[in-house]
């Protein structure tokens, strides 16, 4: 145990530990120190942990097809800026020459035998040659238009260009188009051509892609891209 020391506040005489009286002037002694209680720290019991509010999941972002329902305006929006910015050639091809080919060989057929009742009713020879050009006026106009007969498909529509010296060109935008069939008659099957027939609900009708090689490829190639739109 530990004394502590004390005096008098009268004469300033050393004092025992816890007298009551100074033991020389008889003064009543009085305890300026006095023994501290000792406090203890209280710590407070740890704060619960602040949950994270309960926020509600966002709602599914909706469908194309009700997006373009809701939107349309947007829809068309955005496709006319896929098609000025990402827009990308599937295929582009022109129709077989197969229908040509017959037109000329009748033209050979009819110059052959214009040209042999002119030569024998002794005929000039430029009027042979004057018949045999027009005969072959026909074929070869036939031949020029379907050199500029053109079928494109991108990712966004199906383009048909068509016209020698004024080309006209339909459109068909992929969203449009409900159906994609080939018509192959027996003949057609045998050597390999058809018409490619597009259903759309932005025209009257349907538009044919006529007379072109392997017709089902290109059918499929069609149906492949309207998967992205549907």
């Amino acid at each position: 145990m530990i004394a502590l020391l004390m005096h008098c506040h009268r004469c300033g005489n050393r004092l025992v530990n816890e007298s009551a009286f100074c033991n020389l002037c008889g003064a009543k002694v009085q305890n300026e120190l006095k023994p501290r209680r000792a406090t203890h720290l209280v710590v407070p019991p740890p704060r619960p942990a602040r949950r994270a509010p309960v926020r509600p999941s966002p709602p599914d972002p909706p469908s194309q097809e009700e997006y373009y329902e809701e939107y349309p305006e947007e829809y068309e929006a955005y496709d006319d800026d896929v098609a000025d910015n990402d827009e990308r050639v599937i295929f582009s091809i022109t129709p077989a020459f197969y229908e040509v080919g017959i037109t000329y060989f009748w033209a050979v057929v009819l110059s052959l035998i214009t040209n042999a009742g002119i030569a024998s009713a002794g005929g000039a020879w430029w009027i042979i040659l004057a018949a045999s050009a027009i005969i072959f006026l026909y074929p070869i106009g036939r031949h020029i238009q379907f050199r500029h007969t053109v079928y494109t498909l991108t990712n966004v529509k199906v383009e048909i260009q068509s016209g020698i010296f004024s080309q006209t060109a339909r459109n068909v935008p992929l969203r449009h188009i409900r159906d994609v069939t080939v018509s192959e008659t027996f003949k057609e099957r045998l050597i390999g051509i058809g018409d490619v027939l597009i259903d759309s609900d932005a025209v009257e009708g349907k538009i044919t892609m006529n007379n072109i090689n392997s017709p089902r490829r290109y059918a499929d190639l069609i149906l492949d891209q309207l998967q992205h739109w549907r």
